[in-house]
């Protein structure tokens, strides 16, 4: 099981790192959203610069913790979008797609600084996050980006009922913390993204 009592420079890296997941993943899905003609995000003032209105406390806090969690989605009312679902699936494969951008361009950056620098340890973990929140991401659980895809998938006559139930998913995900499902169920595969990583690096 994989739990980290932070040390200091566990926290502010891991923060620093999670801001960098966070805020270009959700402004661009906001940005999207909003040329597919969705005024919700623009409105909510998540088409920001500013990185903390991309964060989520509960997801930073165990992307810290567990090296795994989530940013604070943008609002979107896939009825608004000019395609309605089918554009809803473009915005919610975007995110996981930036991610894996990302993690490849931190990876690889990552290589031009000497092993055991700072600028390297950051750089890891800030490619480390952005794959697992790649993967993360995919989980069918609102808020997550898996969630919005069964949205654009499902026949209209449950679209309905999903989304009625969508402002439960937070207090899912923090019920799976705190009994310590979801860290469980990551952790292999965290495992697996730290070895992946490495080895891109070397």
């Amino acid at each position: 099981m994989r739990f980290i009592i932070p040390s200091i420079k566990n926290l502010i890296t891991g923060f620093l790192a999670v801001v960098m997941v966070a805020w270009p993943r959700e402004y661009l899905k906001g940005l999207l959203a909003h040329k597919l003609g969705d005024p919700t995000p623009k409105k909510a003032g998540r088409l920001t610069f500013n990185p903390f209105v991309h964060l989520d406390p509960i997801g930073t806090v165990s992307f810290v913790l567990f090296e795994f969690g989530w940013s604070r989605p943008v609002p979107i009312r896939y009825w608004k979008l000019r395609r309605g679902k089918k554009d809803l699936l473009k915005i919610s494969l975007l995110g996981p797609f930036i991610s894996v951008c990302l993690f490849l361009f931190f990876g690889v950056l990552a290589r031009e600084f000497p092993e055991g620098s700072f600028g390297r340890f950051f750089l890891l973990k800030v490619a480390k996050y952005n794959l697992t929140y790649a993967l993360f991401s995919l989980f069918p659980i609102p808020p997550l980006d898996g969630s919005k895809i069964l949205v654009a998938l499902l026949p209209e006559k449950y679209t309905g009922w999903y989304v009625k139930y969508e402002v439960y998913g937070i207090l899912f995900l923090l019920a799976l913390l705190v009994l310590w499902i979801m860290p469980l169920v990551m952790n292999p595969f965290v495992e697996v993204i730290n070895d992946l990583v490495d080895a891109i690096v070397r």
